[in-house]
């Protein structure tokens, strides 16, 4: 292996873990916030934009990736031996967790709200 391949390699795994760390750092501050506002409206109202900030750059990160996933899937097209597809299958990847992340945040707030899954359920009276 080319010292130009360990570069690319380094350069590319430290793309990944800080995405993964901003990903890891974006969710679960929108499902606390998203579960904070529906819990109690004071608190909700202080949270919302620290909420919508973190969809926003959420969505614009996963644009970002997925256009870079397209534009490495292109290079690999172009000239697969010096472009690996794992690269671009990577970005595109990302992208797509980033572009979903708000959804499932919200989905998964909801399940723990009276008004998701769990309304009505009681352990108690609960037989399968």
């Amino acid at each position: 292996m080319n010292t130009k391949m360990k570069k690319e390699l380094i350069s590319d795994m430290l793309t990944g873990l800080a995405v993964a760390a901003v990903f890891t750092a974006i969710a679960p501050v929108e499902a606390l916030a998203q579960l904070t506002a529906v819990s109690d409206a004071t608190e909700g109202s202080i949270l919302r934009p620290m909420m919508q900030f973190a969809s926003y750059a959420s969505y614009g990160m996963g644009t970002v990736l997925t256009i870079a996933g397209i534009s490495s899937a292109k290079k690999h097209a172009d000239n697969p031996g010096q472009n690996p597809l794992g690269h671009a299958l990577g970005k595109l990847g990302a992208g797509a967790a980033f572009l979903t992340a708000p959804s499932v945040a919200g989905m998964l707030a909801d399940t723990s709200t009276e008004s998701g899954m769990t309304a009505g359920a009681n352990l108690s009276t609960f037989t399968p």
